[in-house]
């Protein structure tokens, strides 16, 4: 019994060190996708963030495999991502002021 109780406690251990991982690149990825949008923003490109939610849009209305509330949710990141690009921009304009 002893014996499958500390497994258990290993692969918790062990899940609780990959979550955090995982987390750790999905923020890592925020931040780099914040700044190549800022980036091409001053670059004077089209606005990434309408076209990338324009694909979507259309992605999901192309075809009935797509789940409504698997759209939402791609969407719902996707409006995070764009929301740290523009609170990073705002801070970065904040500090130059």
């Amino acid at each position: 019994m002893r014996q499958l109780v500390v497994d258990i406690l290993l692969k918790m251990a062990k899940m609780d060190v990959e979550a955090k991982e995982l987390m750790a690149q999905v923020e890592a990825q925020s931040l780099l996708l914040a700044a190549l949008l800022i980036q091409a923003k001053q670059d004077n490109s089209l606005t990434i963030s309408e076209t990338v939610q324009d694909a979507i849009v259309t992605a999901s209305r192309s075809s009935e495999e797509f789940l409504q509330s698997d759209v939402d949710l791609l969407l719902t990141h996707i409006n995070r991502l764009l929301a740290v690009a523009r609170y990073v921009e705002v801070k970065a304009i904040e500090r130059e002021e």
